[in-house]
């Protein structure tokens, strides 16, 4: 019995003392360190980042900025409150065509059928502020569909072009 080990648990009788054995701890501290740099890292970068924003030039409205059209190279595309589609051609001396209503269903062959008779042609898009954005939208789908050189401007829709839509309508 000389050198017996007196701290080990005894391993037979009735007495028997159960030990807890013990569970396995994991020290938290340097994760919840970890999470608190990744978070201010991220927090930092996203309010330092500058919001990307395209810049547009717009001209002034100078004379001099005025940009000189042939009328003959022009189609008026006007929209009215109600969704309603007409076209009318430009003419050199200044005039324009009667207004014909289209159906948004035929505004991409009409399109190639006018440009296949002038390939110089410039669109001059007019919308009523009344009218829904879906008509807008259904519009620059047709005209994208189109297989035609993509020009087009946005113009103010003027009382003169009201009177001209309920002249068209009768």
């Amino acid at each position: 019995m000389a050198g017996g080990n007196f701290d080990a648990p005894e391993t037979g009788g009735k007495d028997k003392k159960k030990t807890k054995a013990k569970g396995v701890h994991i020290d938290m501290t340097p994760m919840v360190d970890v999470i608190m740099l990744l978070l201010t890292f991220f927090m930092l970068t996203t309010t330092l980042s500058a919001p990307q924003l395209m810049k547009i030039s717009l001209p002034k409205g100078d004379v001099k900025d005025k940009v000189k059209v042939d009328m003959g190279n022009v189609l008026f595309v006007r929209v009215s409150d109600k969704g309603n589609i007409y076209f009318s051609n430009g003419h050199s001396d200044g005039s324009e065509s009667p207004m014909e209503k289209t159906d948004i269903k035929n505004v991409a062959k009409q399109l190639e059928s006018i440009y296949a008779q002038n390939n110089n042609l410039l669109l001059l898009l007019k919308f009523d502020r009344k009218m829904k954005y879906s008509v807008m939208s259904d519009i620059f789908d047709e005209i994208s569909r189109a297989k035609i050189e993509k020009r087009y401007a946005f113009l103010k829709m003027e009382p003169a072009d009201i009177e001209k839509i309920n002249a068209a309508v009768g």
